[in-house]
């Protein structure tokens, strides 16, 4: 799955950084593995997030915020069609 070119009205998403909190995440659905960044939709504990891996000079692993269902799998169309980062 490819990312879209970014939309001229282009949102900002909170980003913070990943921590644990759950024991086990589910990986949904992810980008392609050959794109930076990585994006994958996750579920844990009830909640879900959309997770943001780079690589390169800013390494770092950062999350959405764990929201509902409905919520993160809308942010993740959002964000496939080019219209969040």
């Amino acid at each position: 799955m490819h990312v879209a070119a970014p939309q001229a009205q282009l949102e900002s998403v909170l980003w913070e950084p990943s921590l644990p909190r759950a024991h086990r995440v589910r990986v949904r659905e992810h980008t392609c593995i050959g794109q930076n960044p990585q994006f994958e939709l996750c579920t844990a504990g009830g909640l879900w997030f959309v997770r943001r891996t780079s690589v390169g000079a800013s390494t770092g692993i950062v999350e959405s915020a764990w929201v509902s269902a409905s919520a993160a799998n809308e942010l993740w169309g959002r964000l496939l069609s080019g219209q969040v980062r």
